[in-house]
């Protein structure tokens, strides 16, 4: 939960991030409502401003790659292209794009994940 809002925190003030879905601005009264006391979790998503940039950026993010979630290490994943990639138009008209990361922020040093973070998008 700590990780996921400093991650949070960067990409959203980050020039090349477009937008950071997380349940900070994204959580509403009914998030609110089933909100556990020890904070946001450990999921949100993003996309960059300039999408061509997706793939360079996510192939030199420093963290694990995979769908899988739960792990006390942070895994990345390209979710629409793995959910719904024989369907993409169909997820990008109900608001999901196809270049969306979506991140499972683990239990590493904060400074040193923003780092990777940071790292990879100065790639593109």
């Amino acid at each position: 939960s700590h990780n996921s809002v400093a991650l949070y925190h960067f990409l959203s003030q980050h020039p090349k991030v477009g937008r950071v879905w997380h349940s900070i601005n994204e959580g509403g009264k009914s998030y609110q409502r089933l909100q556990r006391a020890d904070g946001h979790g450990c999921l949100f998503s993003f996309v960059l401003k300039d999408e061509s940039k997706t793939p360079a950026i996510y192939d030199a993010l420093e963290v694990c790659k995979g769908p899988s979630l739960g792990t006390d290490f942070t895994l990345v994943c390209p979710y629409t292209l793995l959910a719904h990639y024989q369907e993409l138009e169909w997820a990008e008209s109900c608001g999901v794009p196809r270049n969306l990361i979506r991140v499972s922020a683990g239990l590493e040093d904060s400074a040193d994940l923003i780092a990777r973070f940071e790292r990879a998008l100065a790639v593109a």
